[in-house]
C-alpha cells in the first residue's frame, strides 16, 4: 500500500518508521559506504527529517518496502548544502520540491523490488498531482535514474558531477497523467510476463515433484 505521511504521522507508525530508517542505514551507509551519522539504534536520520518532510512509501503489513522523502527546497536543500558542484544557481530550484533518500527494503527478490519501486513511483506521481507539485528534483546515481526511467518516468538531467565511485546526476521529474499511465502500463505488462513465465514453468515443476 502507498502512503504519503508527514513526520508526525510517521512517528505514530513505530514499526514502519524504524524499518524505513534502518533500511536507509543499510543502503546508504552499509552498501554505498556514505559517511552518514547513525543514531544509537543504528537508524539513518539526518537534519532534513523534520516537520517539513513528507515520506512517500510503499508498506506491507507495517513494514517498509520502498520510500523517498519530499521536502520544499525553500526550507533547506540537500543538493545546495551537500552537492555544491551540482547545484544550479539561478534555476529557481528553491521554489520547487526536492526528493531524496530513494530506498528499497533489503532482501526483496528482483520481481518484488520492481513492483515496490513501480508502486512507489505511481503513488509519488499521484501525490504530486493531487498537491499541485509541478516538478521535483534530486541527486541520484545514474543507475537509479535508469530504474526510474525504465519504470516509466523519464527525468530531465540538469547537471552531472564525478563521484568517488560513480557519477552523480541532478535530475528533474515532472508528474503528469501521461507519466502515471506509463508507470501503470509497464507494471501491468511485467505482471503479465511474469504470469506467463510461471505458467510455462509449471509443467516442469510438476514433473520434478512427481
Amino acid at each position: 500500500m502507498f502512503l504519503a505521511i508527514d513526520s508526525a504521522g510517521l512517528a505514530a507508525c513505530r514499526g514502519l518508521r524504524r524499518s524505513m530508517f534502518a533500511h536507509r542505514a543499510g543502503q546508504f551507509v552499509g552498501r554505498h559506504g556514505w559517511p552518514l551519522r547513525l543514531d544509537a539504534q543504528g537508524l539513518e536520520i539526518d537534519e532534513y527529517d523534520d516537520e517539513a518532510a513528507t515520506y512517500c512509501m510503499v508498506e506491507e503489513e507495517g513494514r517498509h518496502r520502498a520510500s523517498a522523502r519530499l521536502r520544499p527546497a525553500a526550507t533547506g536543500c540537500m543538493v545546495e548544502d551537500h552537492f555544491p558542484a551540482l547545484w544550479l544557481r539561478g534555476r529557481s530550484l528553491r521554489r520547487e520540491v526536492e526528493i531524496s533518500r530513494f530506498c528499497a527494503a533489503p532482501g526483496l527478490g528482483p520481481d518484488e523490488r520492481l513492483t515496490a519501486v513501480s508502486d512507489l513511483l505511481l503513488g509519488l506521481c499521484r501525490h504530486c498531482q493531487r498537491n499541485d507539485i509541478g516538478s521535483i528534483f534530486g541527486v541520484v546515481f545514474p543507475s537509479v535514474a535508469r530504474v526510474i526511467r525504465q519504470a516509466g518516468w523519464a527525468g530531465k538531467v540538469l547537471n552531472e558531477a564525478r563521484g568517488a565511485d560513480e557519477n552523480l546526476m541532478l535530475v528533474q521529474w515532472t508528474p503528469s497523467e501521461l507519466v502515471a499511465w506509463a508507470i501503470q502500463e509497464r507494471r501491468e505488462l511485467r505482471e503479465e510476463i511474469w504470469a506467463r513465465r510461471r505458467e510455462a514453468a509449471e509443467p516442469a515443476r510438476r514433473q520434478l515433484v512427481a
